[in-house]
């Protein structure tokens, strides 16, 4: 027979056989009812004598490959949802099927925030996730939890309402970016900050160190601390009110509410706050002169003019969870605030009548949408903010310690200047913020996405001061500043999701012009011009992330970026409120910098579980820009480009738990951060950097925390947890021969012991909290011997209404 003639016999049989034993996948993506990933689902596939089983992995995909054509049962289980089993008739070569789990009400919250907090963990980078759940029925605020935190140093200069910065592993100042839900927390205006937001209003806040994932698209160089708020879905209604020591009184209530049937959600949260800040204060910058040509006594007094008010309101409106958006929203912003003002940047100068007002109007719309297309998830968010604040000081009288004018023979003394910080003012300004920020997301396939980030930012300030001279006041200033930048990455996942890398590169651009009004002066005159400046910068960045999971119990991350920082708005036109002086001339901050650790979580000894994760790093930072006291008496504060410091350390966490009853926390955060710079002398020599510790900046922190859980105690159903705090900061250069500073050379080591409990009454609807602050009365510094409040007492009643 011809080769010819065998073929065709051939060829029917080839097909015989593939029509009798057609192979086929099935795949697909598992997702809770709240549109989050359903991640590391167990999945069991039972069918034609076949038994299989798999995981979803990070994004809920998931997938079984080479099965027989037939009929099967796939069963889905993940943690505290509702099992579900579907039957599947596979007839096609690749057949997608994807599942929604029911998430039951008491345990949604959980499952939604520990899957979300997995994948953070899972990227890379250093990162701290704190959970607010507990926290939010405490009389804490949010910057309490977070120096709670590794790596994490809260710069506060007093009470509630104070200002606050925030130093991550030696990086500090502006170049910690805030965010709240991935928008610069700058556009919200100052009386909505970490300072006033109750953190009964926050899911999670995630702390990144160094490296910040590319989705944050902002120039956050030293890290990024970015809080997410609540995501109200259903319908509820929550409240709270505290009070406590120094005249400090808070209150805040959120809800929301969702149509099932069409997807439409309103939400919203509203909050007051209220503290005289009354509290004592010592020390050798706290002295008075009891009569005219006496020396000066140091003695123990209040801080008499320090009151502090906020008031806030938040509110959205639009759809959630429908079939063409997860989330479009419409919101508004209503905030306002005032303060009165009690020292200058040191405790030295004492004011009795200077204060500020503030108030702003934000307006945003947000979109999201996973899926607009296949495998293509999109989000945007546009906000415009309007701050309205204005600075009050036209009083000349001096005032001391003890709290009432300084005088001479039964006169009070008064400054020259006409005023307590200066000229006489009452300077309005007026900042406008645009905020434009979009993120596209392209998923090649389970393993492989790219993403394409963009973050514009535009500011403009306009101010008018009724008592400068008219002539003055006619030479119109001008204040205008632009930010872009545009971010690349791509994220890979590899080796059954045990290998997870992340590359990106970024391009900032910034364009600045001022035309701000200064005096020049000669032997006969003075004249008052007006001086422009123009500065534009365009750089480029890139970096990555690793990790590697060796078990499932220990991962292995690493990240490195060349980072560069823009000068913000408010450093380098000033704030007249905040004593901050223009620096019209700054430059960008460069930075290298590395991170290296591993995290070791879940091991199990019998009934007890440990987890320890630690973090090496590196700083290599160019033209930093750091804020320090100026003028004679040290009233003002400037920003400068201090050049070359280099930074070193480590930090790590312990956590324990016994019976999920006794937790036991411990980290501690080490660096060394030196003075780089290479100097001259008079023949213009190099000589040696003095490297010299970094000046103002804690180096070395300590923090234990101690909570346990007690069931029904004298109620069935409710929650005892008791709870203990320790802080430990030790001692630290206020300023160096290298960097400047004067006055108080170090400030000393300092204990900071808390204690409370709070009482969940049954059914989960009232809570009742009482805390004790600085129990040992000890003196806490920050910022330049800022002191800050001493032991006080505070409580807190929380209750659901609906």
């Amino acid at each position: 027979m011809s080769n010819f003639k065998i073929f065709p016999v051939f060829l029917f049989l080839a097909f015989s056989i593939i029509g009798f034993s057609q192979n086929g996948s099935l795949y697909g993506k598992v997702k809770y009812n709240s549109n989050e990933p359903a991640v590391s689902t167990f999945i069991v596939l039972n069918g034609n004598d076949i038994s299989k089983e798999t995981n979803s992995n990070i994004n809920g995909s998931y997938s079984f490959k080479d099965i027989p054509y037939g009929t099967y049962t796939i069963a889905f289980y993940s943690l505290n949802d509702i099992p579900k089993t579907v039957t599947v008739d596979l007839a096609l070569k690749n057949q997608e099927v994807n599942i929604t789990l029911e998430v039951s009400a008491l345990d949604e919250v959980f499952v939604r925030s520990k899957t979300v907090q997995q994948k953070i963990e899972e990227k890379g980078f250093a990162v701290n996730v704190i959970e607010t759940k507990e926290a939010a029925i405490q009389s804490i605020q949010v910057n309490e939890l977070l120096d709670q935190s590794a790596g994490v140093r809260v710069r506060q200069s007093g009470g509630l309402g104070s200002h606050a910065h925030y130093n991550l592993n030696g990086m500090t100042g502006n170049s910690v970016k805030v965010f709240i839900d991935g928008v610069p927390i700058r556009n919200f205006g100052p009386s909505f900050s970490l300072n006033s937001i109750p953190p009964s209003l926050i899911k999670r806040i995630e702390v990144y160190k160094g490296v910040v994932p590319p989705h944050l698209s902002d120039d956050a160089m030293g890290g990024a601390i970015n809080v997410v708020l609540n995501d109200i879905t259903k319908n509820e209604l929550k409240a709270s009110i505290s009070a406590g020591s120094f005249g400090t009184y808070r209150t805040d209530i959120n809800g929301g509410y969702r149509n099932n049937k069409n997807g439409f959600t309103a939400r919203g949260s509203a909050f007051v706050n209220y503290a005289d800040n009354d509290y004592e204060v010592w020390g050798d910058q706290v002295a008075v002169a009891l009569s005219a040509g006496t020396p000066d006594v140091y003695i123990r007094a209040k801080r008499f003019h320090d009151r502090y008010r906020s008031q806030g309101g938040k509110a959205e409106f639009g759809y959630t969870n429908v079939s063409w958006a997860d989330k479009f929203l419409a919101g508004v912003l209503l905030s306002n605030m005032d303060q009165q003002i009690q020292t200058g940047a040191t405790m030295e100068i004492v004011y009795g009548n200077r204060f500020t007002e503030q108030h702003t109007n934000m307006y945003s719309l947000e979109y999201a949408k996973k899926e607009v297309i296949k495998n293509l998830d999109i989000s945007a968010f546009a906000s415009y903010s309007r701050l309205n604040r204005k600075t009050i000081d036209t009083i000349a009288t001096q005032y001391s310690w003890l709290g009432y004018p300084t005088s001479y023979y039964n006169d009070p003394d008064v400054w020259a200047t006409g005023a307590e910080a200066g000229d006489p003012t009452l300077q309005k300004d007026i900042d406008e913020t645009i905020n434009a920020r979009t993120n596209v997301a392209y998923h090649i396939n389970d393993n492989n996405t790219i993403q394409l980030n963009h973050l514009l930012n535009t500011f403009t300030r306009d101010s008018d001061d009724p008592m400068l001279p008219a002539a003055e006041n006619a030479l119109k200033e001008e204040r205008n500043y632009l930010k872009s930048i545009l971010t690349l990455s791509f994220e890979n996942s590899a080796f059954d999701e045990k290998l997870r890398t992340s590359v990106f590169g970024k391009s900032y651009y910034m364009d600045r012009t001022s035309k701000l009004r200064t005096r020049t002066s000669n032997t006969s005159n003075s004249t008052i011009i007006i001086e422009e400046n123009n500065i534009t910068s365009n750089d480029f960045g890139f970096g990555g992330s690793i990790s590697y999971s060796i078990s499932p119990k220990l991962t292995v991350f690493g990240s490195a970026e060349k980072a560069i920082r823009l000068p913000e708005a408010n450093e380098v036109f000033g704030n007249v409120a905040a004593n901050l002086n223009a620096s019209v001339n700054l430059k960008p901050e460069h930075s290298n910098n590395y991170n290296l650790g591993f995290t070791y979580d879940n091991l199990k000894l019998k009934e007890h579980t440990f987890g320890i994760t630690a973090n090496l790093f590196i700083r290599d930072t160019e033209d930093l820009i750091m804020q320090f006291p100026t003028g004679s008496n040290e009233e003002f504060f400037e920003n400068s480009n201090i050049g070359k410091i280099y930074t070193e350390g480590v930090d790590f966490t312990l956590n324990y738990n016994y019976k999920e009853r006794l937790f036991f926390s411990a980290n501690s955060s080490f660096f060394n951060a030196r003075d780089y710079n290479v100097t001259y002398d008079v023949n213009g020599n190099p000589i040696t950097p003095s490297y010299e510790r970094l000046a103002n900046t804690p180096y070395f922190t300590m923090n234990y925390n101690l909570k346990f859980n007690t069931q029904n105690f004298i109620q069935k159903g409710s929650t005892l947890s008791t709870y203990t705090n320790l802080l430990y900061v030790h001692d630290f250069f206020r300023g160096s021969s290298v960097l400047g500073g004067s006055g108080k050379t170090v400030i000393p080591s300092q204990v900071s012991f808390d204690a409370g409990f709070a009482y969940t009454f049954p059914k989960n609807k009232i809570s009742l909290s009482f805390d004790v602050k600085n129990i040992f009365n000890n003196q806490l510094f920050d910022n330049y011997a800022l002191q800050k409040p001493g032991r006080g007492f505070y409580g807190k009643l929380s209750f659901t209404i609906l």
